[in-house]
């Protein structure tokens, strides 16, 4: 049974409920759950902070520059009321987008190549490896010995990362707009494909990481798909086509059929997503942190904004802890507590 052939059902036997008398209980049908955001701490990169991962108690994050020079943060955040610096990793260079594994870090350049740096000394993160590919790279994700990097000209790049000293290219698969971002789960890399009035998503088959393989094509007219992250069987990302800014919410339990189920528009501009549970975080332009009951996905409504922060960048979360970003600013820790 088809997608759209499901929900017709699913319609019309909730239909045939009611006119039967048989009351659907309340505690079935989804409730807006309440939470508290308490800001704990906020700490200066230097000049504006971008892309975040914390892993083990460390926050990674990518700093733009001016009047500092731009670079690689490393924050200790094991008490999260005082976050504080550890280390840096600074030079002539644009990052964009990291991952984190293990001891190593992996920074996408976007003036340059895939930068490989070792993380073991926090306080003196040092370069030991090296991809260059078209000199745009933008996004980079880890799995295992296998890094998977958006480059904007040529498309997915797969690389082994067995030894981080000496990547090498596995496979590629070429687009021919440009590619800017990445996620991959289960075996699929969604990759952004933007074209010069509208950007997309092409799904590829990595199975086989020398050999991969798209199996569907999802390009929407006069819209610019931003960041996309999977979870479960869906695709959360941002819009930045004409007149958008919102949360659209794609169903990708078919991969081979993409199909936009849902669209959260609180009047911003989504920049990045991070899901947990039934919540979307998402990092907002014009709002800062805007939390997003997700529970039915084509149904997203607002739980909270956080109140006094704007240009949200960047999310990551951990337990009851977010992490946000924001231009002109710096890393800022929030704990939700659910009350």
């Amino acid at each position: 049974m088809d997608k759209t052939h499901k929900r017709i059902v699913i319609g019309i036997s909730l239909i045939v409920l009611v006119a039967a008398g048989i009351m659907i209980p309340l505690a079935l049908i989804p409730q807006s759950m309440q939470v508290e955001l308490v800001e704990l701490a906020e700490i200066d990169t230097g000049g504006w902070a971008g892309a975040v991962v914390v892993e083990n108690d460390i926050a990674y994050v990518l700093d733009l520059g001016e009047p500092t020079l731009r670079g690689l943060v490393l924050i200790d955040v094991s008490d999260p009321s005082n976050p504080t610096e550890l280390g840096r990793f600074q030079g002539d260079y644009f990052p964009m987008k990291l991952d984190v594994s293990g001891d190593i870090v992996y920074v996408a350049d976007r003036v340059g190549s895939l930068l490989i740096i070792d993380a073991s000394d926090s306080s003196n993160p040092v370069q030991i490896g090296e991809y260059t590919a078209s000199g745009e790279t933008m996004d980079v994700q880890v799995i295992g010995d296998i890094a998977y990097v958006a480059d904007w000209n040529e498309g997915l790049k797969i690389l082994n990362v067995s030894d981080p000293s000496n990547p090498e290219e596995l496979g590629h698969y070429t687009i021919y707009g440009a590619c800017t971002q990445l996620h991959v789960a289960n075996d699929l890399a969604y990759v952004i494909d933007h074209r010069n009035d509208n950007t997309g998503i092409k799904v590829v088959n990595i199975s086989n990481p020398e050999h991969p393989i798209l199996i569907e094509s999802y390009m929407p007219d006069d819209e610019d798909l931003w960041n996309p992250i999977v979870f479960g069987d869906y695709i959360y990302t941002g819009n930045h086509g004409t007149g958008g800014g919102e949360l659209q919410i794609l169903d990708t339990s078919d991969p081979t059929d993409i199909e936009l189920v849902g669209i959260f528009d609180n009047g911003g501009t989504i920049n990045s997503i991070f899901v947990s549970g039934t919540i979307a975080y998402a990092a907002d332009f014009e709002q800062g942190l805007v939390l997003i009951d997700v529970s039915d996905p084509e149904n997203p409504f607002l739980i909270t904004i956080l109140e006094g922060h704007s240009e949200g960048r960047d999310v990551f979360v951990v337990d009851d802890l977010i992490f946000l970003t924001e231009d002109g600013g710096g890393l800022t820790i929030i704990q939700v507590n659910k009350v």
